[in-house]
């Protein structure tokens, strides 16, 4: 049985919080004790511990160890303390930011797939050629283009793996007449367009 998940929220009961907070404080200290020894750099935990009677927080490697960082981190200039720091308004908008580039990216895809879509029903004639708009022809032209692409890419590597072979299959003259068969279709589409009034 895997590991349960758990909810991210105030624990209740007092005992079940007091054995989380001992287990959970342990694997902090363990994993910042790793870190000084793998790394070799400084590292100091502060955790206030309303279980500690005496002092109210508890402290790693040593009270005097953290203090003396404290002061080295706070003695150096305010530009260099904050060169790696984010406050919660540079976190939101670094997220707004990757948000927005993503739904960009999103509306980009859908375009294309709408304009793949329009080329589709055009060549099989859900749609007459004199409907189209300038501006769907460009779309449609620049869909056809990098659909070309990716075919000529593929025969290009079919051909090289071909020539590496050297078998003479019957695929191999489709294989050397297609990027003129694909040129012949692109300047016939560009042609239906052109007389039904559509710019490319």
């Amino acid at each position: 049985m895997g590991k349960q998940k758990t909810n991210i929220e105030f624990i209740a009961k007092d005992s079940r919080r007091r054995a989380t907070f001992k287990q959970r404080k342990e694997n902090i200290f363990k994993k910042a004790s790793e870190l000084s020894t793998l790394c070799d750099v400084r590292t100091c935990v502060i955790i206030d511990n309303p279980y500690e009677q005496r002092y109210g927080y508890e402290v790693l490697p040593s009270e005097q160890e953290a203090i003396e960082l404290l002061h080295g981190f706070n003695g150096m200039p305010s530009k260099r303390r904050s060169a790696k720091t984010t406050n919660p308004e540079e976190m939101m908008q670094q997220q707004t930011r990757k948000a927005q580039e993503q739904l960009i990216k999103l509306e980009l895809e859908n375009r294309e797939l709408e304009l793949e879509i329009l080329m589709h029903e055009y060549m099989a004639g859900a749609r007459a050629m004199n409907e189209i708009s300038p501006e769907e022809a460009e779309g449609i032209l620049w869909v056809a283009e990098k659909q070309l692409r990716v075919v000529q890419a593929r025969i290009d590597m079919l051909s090289s793996k071909a020539d590496n072979a050297d078998e003479n299959s019957t695929a191999q003259p489709f294989v050397q007449e297609a990027p003129a068969i694909a040129v012949h279709c692109k300047k016939e589409n560009v042609k239906k367009i052109q007389e039904s009034g559509g710019s490319c």
